[in-house]
């Protein structure tokens, strides 16, 4: 897996693309659950990594709650690797059935804002169609071109002011 990931951030990077690391629970792989959401994010331009892709590439942040849970741990690890690549983005499944969701989901929030990204959950609880998780994506979409417009305006007026 952790080699497959490379390959498609090799290929991303040489297209110029961004990428999304797509975090869910073990469950969350079952079509059945998940509802192709990873289709759906590359059909949108992104090229698609799991979480357990990467995690083991940088060590757990700082948290502000206890981590007992190998998953936990993996996702935390997984934001961290996201704010250290400019490239990418982290979106996470959430079942909210699972309690603990709460925390996690505050947590990775923590991690990614605080060093400037954004931060993008999608509930897959009840969903029937992927309507509402298209939009969310979309946004994300919109907000990443958005952001990269006005680093690249701050940029060039930078130079001019040189």
């Amino acid at each position: 897996i952790e080699a497959k990931a490379q390959e498609i951030i090799a290929e991303a990077r040489a297209k110029g693309q961004k990428i999304i690391v797509l975090a869910g629970r073990p469950y969350h792989i079952d079509p059945e659950i998940n509802h192709g959401i990873h289709k759906l994010i590359a059909s949108l331009g992104f090229a698609v990594i799991t979480e357990d892709s990467v995690a083991m590439k940088v060590d757990t942040p700082p948290l502000d709650v206890l981590n007992q849970w190998t998953y936990h741990s993996r996702l935390y690890r997984a934001a961290e690797y996201v704010c250290e690549n400019d490239d990418m983005q982290l979106v996470q499944l959430v079942s909210f059935g699972c309690g603990i969701d709460a925390v996690t989901t505050d947590e990775v929030r923590a991690i990614l804002e605080e060093k400037g990204k954004l931060y993008t959950q999608l509930k897959i609880d009840e969903i029937t169609n992927l309507g509402a998780a298209k939009i969310r994506l979309r946004s994300l979409a919109a907000a990443l071109e958005e952001k990269e417009a006005s680093a690249n305006a701050e940029k060039k007026m930078d130079k001019e002011a040189m």
